[in-house]
């Protein structure tokens, strides 16, 4: 029995990867970490399961000591109304762009930065899979024009529109 759930889970993983091989995930080639740090607000998003009910998520990226970013992110639950907060801690790592996150003991995901504009007010950002991809802005809500071309950038890019929502409407 285990054998059959085994063999049916490395068909899944190639299916799936070769379903979504076609996504360019390629990081920005320069990024100054520390001008990216401070508070970003989160403009749209895939949604995953656990992050169905948030809504206003706001993420603070602060540069420690070590070197390392600290990656707090916060939001409100709309059926109780109470505010979770998530915080986990990063690595830089030999690519630009590209963060390695640690979620669990042993469990690391990558925190890839695909666009950012020149001023770092707006930002694409992924991971190495592409069951992930958010629009972050440094305002609450972002111009419309902006936003299609962020979108644009991502529909480049290989990610299929219909699971990025909208969780902030554009001014």
């Amino acid at each position: 029995m285990i054998t059959l759930y085994v063999l049916a889970f490395i068909i899944a993983s190639l299916l799936y990867r070769r379903r979504h091989r076609h996504i360019d995930m390629r990081t920005v080639r320069r990024l100054e970490l520390e001008r990216y740090m401070g508070r970003w607000y989160e403009i749209a998003r895939y949604d995953r399961p656990f992050e169905r009910r948030l809504r206003n998520i706001e993420a603070r990226y602060t540069l420690r000591a070590d070197g390392n970013v600290e990656m707090e992110r916060a939001g409100i639950d709309i059926r109780t109304g109470h505010r979770h907060t998530s915080c986990r801690h990063a690595r830089r790592t030999q690519r630009s762009g590209r963060l390695r996150v640690k979620n669990f003991i042993f469990l690391h995901t990558d925190y890839c930065i695909l666009e950012l504009d020149d001023q770092y007010q707006w930002a694409l950002v992924g991971s190495t899979a592409p069951l992930r991809l958010q629009i972050l802005s440094r305002q609450p809500r972002i111009r419309r024009d902006t936003l299609r071309h962020i979108v644009g950038l991502a529909e480049r890019r290989g990610y299929p529109l219909d699971r990025l929502r909208l969780l902030r409407a554009p001014k």
